[in-house]
């Protein structure tokens, strides 16, 4: 290869010279500096994706944290006593005829006894009187032993804070 060079002329060596370093730049180019340039704008787009995704989530974050401080503050019950609070969440998730008993114990406790009580009202009726009216359910008997599949006797005692 270096005879064949040697036997050149010098305007054709400075051609084939020039010639096979523009093909190295060009290979250099094609397979290495395009590749990356290509690669570069492919995470480009990913990093703008993933930031306006973050911006998004950034700010339902801040509303999610808005409505867990929304939903931990029990309502206000209008100084009402538990015994009103509770009749009126037996009146409107229509457990009224299953109440047999309710007794007053002082100003901020109740018991309550319900027979025949559908189950799944129950667990609305306490999971109300807790999360929403802020009561505290101190304790709680529940008796599944009925002849009717859904139903349940509960014993409960009710406490305001």
């Amino acid at each position: 290869m270096k005879d064949w060079f040697n036997t050149l002329n010098p305007r054709e060596r400075n051609l084939v010279t020039y010639g096979s370093f523009l093909a190295g730049l060009m290979i250099l180019g094609l397979f290495i500096v395009q590749p990356l340039f290509e690669n570069n704008k492919k995470l480009n787009k990913i990093i703008d994706s993933k930031s306006t995704a973050l911006k998004i989530m950034q700010k339902q974050s801040i509303q999610v944290k808005q409505l867990q401080q929304q939903a931990t503050k029990p309502e206000q019950t209008n100084n009402q006593s538990p015994q009103q609070i509770i009749e009126s969440a037996l009146q409107t998730l229509r457990l009224k005829p299953a109440l047999d008993r309710m007794q007053s114990q002082g100003s901020n406790g109740v018991n309550v006894i319900l027979k025949n009580a559908n189950a799944d009202r129950t667990m609305r009726l306490i999971a109300n009187l807790e999360n929403k009216h802020g009561l505290i359910i101190s304790n709680l008997t529940i008796n599944t032993n009925n002849k009717e599949t859904g139903l349940i006797d509960v014993r409960l005692t009710v406490k305001a804070d």
